[in-house]
């Protein structure tokens, strides 16, 4: 219809207005659409001049639904998106955006490098919180309350073999008859894992080394390596304890980071959820906590101070609690001290004494272990007056009766006859002896020593592998020359 014939046909002056905006618009030409690119332009001004982080979001949205076949403006809006969202300090947006580039545009490798930096630091990590030589000891208990073993967690720092400057999280928890020993080499001020090594009792030993995109993984016993893919960056099972205690801790804080398991081959997704503060008692004393909690059922509570302290861990029926916390020098032996039964002894650095619940009235045991988790040792200490007459009559017959014992309990039990030798302990007549077993498939060595003091029997044991046998034993013998009574 042209309009002329419009307007001989209508009179009314609103219908006449009404086409005259129409003719109008129709005359004038088409607005053009704004292009990926223009706000690409747009998105950066409002981000980077103005300073309007809200619409730059927006703008940069808009680009990676358009740009569907630019992968290469897509991944730049992509990477802009997080990094407003990180200048908003709106960290798990930002994590996801981040994460979002890696994963959808592989092939944008400048792109790809720069979010990886910033996933890196994307949950901001607060300053240490703990001297070098910090060591944290918890007892681990079953739900009820009765002690079944001991965790240690120790820092130290140090610097890679080109200067990067590192922390050391060691980490040995001996729970139920099994031992988990590790140690886990992360950047100093990122905390990004660079090295670690996790060794179990029963899951055997890994040793992992990262790379921005991936971890190289080797199990002791086998040729191959495992290469280990992910998306966005991992922190290390054996660094979480510590790494927890940089976040910044407030109530309502989440994040999502996850976790490489060396141990397990695999990388898990956990949520982080805090809460608190809130009061928690322990052997260490009474502490104002926030509480930690992991979206695999997992839970901890960090002393709301300066210290950041792990003071309780609940854990598939366990628990642990902080039973006290010591700051370390290079060189500086490990001492433990019973004051109820009057003796002492000292062991190498690195090594560490943990006193054991006593099944029976009128004993203590203490376990004596090793940095490398290659030993099950301990020293027994019983009153003369709890033996069994067969074993009060001499000190051979008390040996007999521990031999025997062992005899019963492992596979291809042997004693050396030829190792059995007279010493002394804290000044004291005692006696030794070396005996071979098979524990599974591996050949191990058993090493008792024991002495009759004025008051109390004395039962020094250490088990091990037989290949580790000769290194270690000079160590525990020196263990054993340490033990002094009262």
């Amino acid at each position: 219809m042209k309009t002329k014939h419009v307007l001989l046909r209508c009179r009314a002056k609103t219908i006449l207005l009404l086409l005259s905006t129409a003719t109008l618009l129709a005359a004038a030409p088409a607005a053009r659409a704004e292009s990926a690119s223009d706000l690409m332009e747009q998105g950066i001004y409002s981000e980077e001049t103005k300073g309007d982080l809200d619409s730059a979001v927006q703008l940069y949205k808009k680009v990676i639904a358009q740009a569907r076949t630019d992968q290469a403006l897509a991944a730049q809006a992509q990477y802009h998106l997080g990094l407003c969202y990180y200048k908003q300090k709106n960290y798990t947006d930002a994590n996801t955006a981040f994460e979002t580039l890696v994963k959808d545009y592989p092939d944008q490798k400048d792109m790809v490098a720069l979010a990886r930096k910033y996933l890196a630091g994307a949950h901001p990590l607060q300053p240490a919180p703990w001297s070098d030589g910090e060591d944290m000891r918890l007892d681990v208990k079953l739900a009820g309350g009765l002690k079944v073993g001991v965790a240690d967690y120790r820092v130290n720092s140090g610097q890679t073999t080109n200067g990067q400057k590192i922390w050391r999280c060691n980490s040995h928890v001996i729970a139920a008859g099994t031992q988990s020993v590790s140690h886990a080499d992360v950047d100093a001020d990122t905390f990004s894992p660079i090295h670690s090594v996790w060794k179990h009792s029963l899951a055997g030993e890994v040793d992992a080394v990262y790379y921005p995109d991936h971890a190289d993984l080797k199990t002791t016993g086998k040729d191959d390596v495992q290469k280990l893919d992910f998306d966005a960056p991992v922190i290390d099972n054996e660094e979480a304890i510590e790494w927890m205690r940089r976040l910044p801790l407030a109530d309502g804080y989440k994040i999502n980071q996850p976790v490489l398991a060396s141990l397990g081959c695999h990388v898990v997704p956990i949520k982080w959820e805090v809460s608190g503060p809130e009061k928690v008692q322990v052997p260490a004393g009474t502490y104002d906590c926030y509480k930690v909690a992991l979206s695999l059922l997992q839970t901890f509570w960090y002393s709301n101070d300066t210290n950041r302290y792990l003071v309780k861990v609940e854990a598939s029926g366990a628990l642990m609690e902080l039973t006290g916390v010591t700051h370390g020098t290079p060189g500086e032996k490990a001492a433990y001290a019973d004051v109820t039964n009057g003796f002492s002894l000292t062991a190498p650095t690195g090594w560490f004494f943990d006193r054991e619940e006593a099944d029976t009235k009128g004993t203590t045991k203490v376990r004596i272990i090793d940095p490398e988790g290659s030993t099950d040792s301990s020293l027994t200490v019983s009153s003369l007056g709890i033996l069994a007459p067969e074993e009060k009559k001499s000190l051979r017959d008390y040996a007999n009766v521990q031999v025997a014992k062992a005899a019963k309990t492992y596979k291809d039990f042997q004693t050396r006859s030829t190792s059995w030798k007279d010493r002394t302990i804290a000044g004291q007549p005692a006696l030794s002896v070396i005996t071979d077993y098979t524990q599974g498939n591996t050949k191990k060595v058993g090493y008792g020593v024991w002495s009759f003091g004025q008051t109390n029997a004395v039962y020094f044991e250490m088990l091990t592998a037989a290949k580790d046998f000769d290194a270690l034993q000079p160590v525990m013998d020196a263990i054993i020359e340490s033990y002094k009574t009262q």
